[in-house]
């Protein structure tokens, strides 16, 4: 399986926001991951763009700048960063949509060996943590260091 480079990304760790632009068919786009601590240790993960009218980011958007598999790359590269930072951390990915939900879900499958071997990845399904497999239909994933 091919290994796709994470865009260079810069950290505001106070803030959890890590900014980098998406380079693809539709130009340049400006990205953002926002880590957001919603208990202790517990962090929501979103995915953003930013929109030039509202010059805010937004979860909403659809880019389709033909670079998703990069760009997940650095969600990834975020996630590691921040879990060696703050081993103790748990990360909750909740997409907007099934959509989204079933993206992040085919970027967790594409995680190399090496790699899960570092992380307790779950899926959330039924009203429970489950521990992550191939294959199923999770509402929200859990990723934290084994």
């Amino acid at each position: 399986m091919k290994q796709y480079q994470a865009y260079p990304y810069t950290a505001n760790e106070a803030t959890g926001h890590f900014k980098f632009q998406s380079v693809g068919k539709r130009g340049t786009i400006d990205k953002a991951i926002e880590l957001a601590q919603m208990a202790p240790g517990i962090y929501n993960l979103a995915l953003l763009d930013f929109d030039p009218v509202t010059q805010d980011y937004v979860d909403d958007s659809i880019t389709d700048n033909g670079d998703m598999p990069e760009v997940l790359a650095t969600v990834l590269a975020v996630v590691l960063d921040h879990l060696s930072q703050f081993p103790k951390s748990n990360i909750i990915i909740t997409g907007n949509s099934r959509s989204r939900n079933r993206l992040y879900q085919i970027a967790i499958n594409k995680i190399g060996d090496d790699v899960k071997r570092q992380l307790i990845i779950l899926g959330y399904q039924h009203a429970r943590w489950r521990v992550f497999e191939p294959n199923q239909s999770y509402e929200s994933f859990l990723i934290a260091r084994k």
